[in-house]
């Protein structure tokens, strides 16, 4: 039996590109957006907030925020079109403390590796379960510049 989602199909002009899993953070909400606008993806992204980004959605101790994720990409890839899901994480990151350890932000290699670990996990997880979209990891550091994680396509 097919649901009303199963059903949907992206109607002309309102896709979008990409669906940007962020954290929930407001010291980069700004910086997001700005990143993103230089990319050329201004109105043409979905967004969803989740504390830690891809730490969040992989975090043992919250397992609904996965499964809200896989279904906020689904949705967004039948109702607008979505081609591809960019996941930032970022540096200093609470929800890093919180469910990795507390000190997981003061050596920058250790969390760079955490969190390399984490997103290329989703991103795993998102192929499998959603096989024709793109994933890119990106780091944000807290002065706004960016960091491709990974080198395997995803």
């Amino acid at each position: 039996m097919t649901s009303a989602v199963d059903q949907l199909r992206p109607e002309p002009g309102h896709t979008a590109d990409a669906l940007v899993l962020n954290c929930m953070d407001h010291r980069l909400l700004d910086a997001v957006a700005d990143y993103l606008a230089q990319r050329g993806l201004r109105g043409r992204y979905d967004q969803i907030s989740i504390a830690g980004a891809a730490l969040g959605v992989m975090a043992e101790p919250v397992p609904g925020w996965a499964e809200t994720f896989f279904q906020h990409v689904a949705l967004a890839r039948k109702l607008h079109g979505i081609r591809t899901v960019i996941v930032i994480d970022h540096r200093d990151c609470g929800a890093c403390k919180a469910f990795v350890d507390k000190d997981c932000a003061n050596d920058p290699e250790k969390e760079r590796a955490v969190h390399a670990t984490r997103m290329e996990q989703l991103a795993d997880a998102i192929k499998t379960r959603e096989p024709e979209l793109a994933v890119e990891l990106l780091l944000m550091d807290l002065d706004g510049s960016v960091e491709r994680i990974g080198d395997k396509p995803y």
